[in-house]
């Protein structure tokens, strides 16, 4: 697929099979979802730091062309090279942006007024589709609520309060169990998500910290925690 980035190949175990049969646009079947949680991860980068991750953007750009999300790849590439200040970063999918911008050229269509009301109702129904229902929230956060709390919901907590200058390391360390256990028990990526906000959501706000800041505490780990899942690193 376009932009999957393959994981090295001195990485083995059950996490890196997993992440390498995790292609976003055929993963567990369900690429909306999976487009709905890189763009949440995407937003939490973003909320950190104005330049956006290659690996989100790579990944995200291939599920939108499964997705036949034309326009929407365009898009996001092209605010990716926008977000850069080195020019290697720039540049990095300048190839595969002309690509993009050829296949959606190719595949639009003249807009009438009738042909736009219903590209804008179909795109509402299509959000409401990578919106998880009331149903779908509920199993996901049982099944991340028992994740956490066999295998790692205080280590999570413990991490998110810890401020001194080790806590990254065991927030890092909390995180990578949690995916391998994920991995081991076969859950699906949202079971994680779920599992760490409700660790957070429990976890009282230190003293030291605005609402802000914790706010971001929790973004910081969740993009941390979609790049471990993916055995890659956030840039």
């Amino acid at each position: 697929m376009p932009g999957y980035r393959s994981l090295s190949a001195h990485l083995s175990g059950n996490v890196a099979e997993h992440a390498r049969e995790a292609e976003l646009s055929q993963r567990h079947g369900d690429p909306e979802t999976a487009a709905r949680l890189l763009e949440e991860a995407l937003n939490a980068s973003l909320r950190s730091r104005p330049e956006m991750p290659g690996w989100v953007c790579g990944r995200l750009a291939s599920i939108y062309r499964t997705l036949k999300r034309y326009d929407d790849e365009v898009e996001l590439l092209e605010r990716y090279r926008e977000s850069q200040t080195s020019e290697e970063a720039r540049t990095r999918f300048d190839a595969r942006l002309s690509k993009a911008r050829a296949i959606a050229d190719r595949k639009r269509r003249p807009v009438t007024g009738a042909l736009e009301t219903v590209r804008q109702v179909r795109h509402r129904s299509s959000q409401r589709r990578r919106t998880p229902s009331r149903a779908q929230q509920i199993v996901a956060s049982t099944n991340g609520a028992a994740l956490a709390d066999s295998k790692g919901r205080a280590a999570l907590r413990a991490a998110f309060c810890d401020l001194s200058a080790s806590g990254s390391e065991r927030m890092r360390d909390a995180l990578t169990t949690l995916c391998a256990d994920a991995h081991r028990e076969n859950l699906q990526m949202e079971h994680l998500v779920s599992a760490l906000k409700e660790a957070w959501t429990e976890t009282p706000l230190p003293a030291d910290f605005s609402t802000n800041e914790w706010h971001e505490r929790y973004s910081s780990a969740l993009v941390e925690l979609l790049a471990l899942y993916f055995g890659e690193t956030p840039e």
